[in-house]
């Protein structure tokens, strides 16, 4: 019997090996990438990790807000999170920054456009739907997306946590866009 069949199958046998084990390697530092963990694991991100635990999102993972919608905004996630990882490898960071788009926001909290909507009806019966009918007058406005208002919700402070919004963020807003009303701030 010829050794060649013998050293093929092997060969194959050991591809094989090397795939799998590489698949399942990538498949698990997938994983472990994806938790508040691991982005806390660069010192850059230390400040925003500590105001993360203290805020009324402790328990969604960083990707799920930092991350686009769907598997297209995952992988650029992906992409983006190593291109920030090789930076701070070879000592390159500088301010990170980062913006959560409306449609991620609303992955959670529920927000209906409908005719027949009750905002304060729907809140009482799932506390995840946007809670006001302020809600419906600012989401009309092109220019104002929920970090407009809620952009310290949950990099707020690093001992209290996330910080409600501030009546002074929405008086510079009416302000620019010279909207005169008065402001009263829903009441936690």
């Amino acid at each position: 019997m010829s050794r060649k069949p013998v050293l093929f199958g092997l060969g194959i046998v050991g591809i094989a090996i090397v795939l799998l084990v590489g698949a399942l390697g990538l498949g698990a530092a997938t994983v472990y990438t994806s938790t508040s963990t691991f982005c806390n694991s660069c010192h850059e991100m230390s400040t925003q990790y500590a105001s993360w635990t203290r805020s009324t999102h402790e328990k969604v993972e960083c990707i799920d807000c930092h991350a686009g919608v769907g598997i297209q905004g995952y992988i650029e996630a992906k992409i983006g999170g190593l291109r920030q990882a090789v930076k701070h490898y070879f000592g390159e960071v500088g301010r990170i920054t980062a913006h959560v788009d409306d449609p991620v926001c609303l992955q959670c909290h529920y927000f209906s456009k409908e005719p027949g909507y009750q905002p304060e009806t729907a809140h009482q019966n799932n506390p995840l739907f946007v809670p006001d009918k302020l809600h419906r007058t600012h989401f009309t406005d092109k220019e104002t997306d929920c970090t407009s208002c809620h952009a310290r919700l949950v990099h707020g402070s690093v001992v209290t946590g996330g910080a409600p919004i501030q009546k002074q963020v929405c008086e510079d807003c009416h302000t620019r866009k010279k909207i005169y009303v008065e402001i009263i701030l829903p009441t936690p």
